[in-house]
Formats: C-alpha cells, structure tokens, sequence
C-alpha cells in the first residue's frame, strides 16, 4: 500500500478543530503538512499533540491555496510518497452554485470534504478507488467535477500548458474547489515549473477568476489526463444533494456528462 501524503491548507484558522475531527479518519499510515499564513501557537500545539510527526510551516498568503500546497510540497521528499490528499479550508458563503446545485453556509466545504474524509468508511473507499486502479490518477467529489473552466481563466491555462509543453485538452475534467486524493506524479509533474508568489498575485479575492491559482486548478485535470490516468468522481456527500443532483439531471442535458466520471 502506497504511502500517503496530506496537505492541508489552514487559511481560516477557526476551522483547526473540523479538520483534526475528519484528519481522524483516515485509516492508513500518513504524513501531515500544515500550512499557515501566520503563527498561532495555539493551533500548532493543536495539530502536533494529535499529529507529533506532523510539519506545521508558515506560508505568504498568496495564490489561495494552491501556492501554499507546492511550497508545502517541495520541504519533502515526494519519492516517499505515491498518492497526495489535498485539502483546505472554505469560507461560509450567502449562495454558491456549481453543476446546478446550491451551496449555503459551509455546505461548499462540508460537501468536498465529506467524500474524501467525512468518516473512515467515505476514507476506505475513496482510497480503495484510486489504489486499486491502475488508470485512475484523481478522485474527488462527482458533483464538483468540471469539464470547462470559464472563459476568463482559458488564456492563463493555455499559456501553461505551452509553458509545460503539452497540449490545452478541452476535454480533460478538474476539481472544482481544488480538494483531491491523486497520484503524487501527477504534482511531480507540475513542479517541472516554480512559480513565485508574486507569479500567484497576493491581491486574490473569493469569487475572482482570471489567475494563477485558477489555471493550476483546471492544470491538475488536464496533467491527469496527459500522463495517461483519469480522475474518477466520488458519490456525493448526502442523499439530499444526490436527490437534488438526479432531478437536475433530467433539467439539465449540459451535465450529463458527470455520469461518465
């Protein structure tokens, strides 16, 4: 069994106590990587009383969470290492839609987290998915699944895939929300290119489009894809959303395509 390595993301510092409870669910041997944009004490005793091998590293507050997770990345040895959890911290939301369903409060956060990590069961079998399948290279929730980015983010992904010498693949499907378990060659190969902070931009707002850290995110799909692997959705995190999620399916033919994944 591959060894495993989680990153997670801790912008939202209030947050530490959920994530502890669902980092208790994952049932095999892991190595932890906290980040932070800045010091707590409190919180770094938090995760090394539960976690004492764990790595708890400031960051600069840029490029969301994904610089955070390349700087993480790069204070280890990913030899040691075969798959990678991704995850982070979300921020309550008014209304948030995706795939036509809607998301208030922290339903955005809880129903990524949920298929990955929400209990030791949900764990076994988004483990088991990809382990025990050679050609899958990602999973993630179904129903945050995407097969086109917006419009806006198009130009960046396309200059980096020229930037990585491969071919934009309109066809390749990605995470929204950015929260995955993957094979750890898939960000080997993405860290062939070292992109600063300033490269991110410090200046990110929630909702805005058009950078960096929106194009890595279609990237991880797309990189998936070229080196031969594809990303399989997971179930999601309740009845209520797969019920909601059936009947927007008979509305909407533009998502059919998730049943595929």
């Amino acid at each position: 069994m591959g060894k495993l390595l989680v990153h997670l993301h801790l912008y939202y510092q209030d947050q530490a106590d959920y994530f502890l409870e669902r980092l208790s669910n994952i049932t095999v041997p892991f190595k932890l990587i906290v980040t932070l944009t800045y010091e707590n004490g409190e919180i770094r005793r938090k995760f090394l009383s539960q976690h004492p091998d764990a790595e708890v590293m400031l960051v600069e507050n840029s490029g969301y969470d994904v610089y955070p997770f390349f700087q993480a990345i790069k204070s280890v040895d990913l030899a040691s290492y075969e798959y990678i959890l991704k995850i982070h911290t979300k921020n309550s939301r008014d209304a948030l839609a995706l795939n036509h369903l809607h998301y208030r409060d922290y339903g955005f956060r809880d129903n990524i987290i949920a298929p990955l990590i929400g209990s030791k069961k949900r764990f076994d079998k988004a483990f088991k998915t990809i382990s025990s399948s050679p050609d899958v290279g990602m999973v993630c929730p179904k129903f945050f699944l995407l097969k086109e980015e917006v419009s806006q983010n198009r130009p960046f992904t396309e200059k980096l895939c020229h930037d990585y010498g491969i071919s934009y693949d309109a066809e390749a499907v990605f995470c929204a929300g950015t929260m995955f378990l993957c094979r750890t060659e898939i960000v080997q190969f993405l860290l062939k290119n070292d992109y600063s902070a300033d490269d991110y931009g410090r200046q990110l707002t929630t909702g805005s489009v058009g950078s960096l850290a929106h194009s890595m995110e279609t990237m991880f799909g797309i990189v998936c894809r070229h080196l031969g692997y594809k990303v399989k959705g997971l179930k999601g995190s309740s009845f209520y959303y797969s019920m909601v999620f059936f009947f927007k399916f008979i509305a909407h033919r533009d998502i059919r395509w998730l049943f595929y994944y």
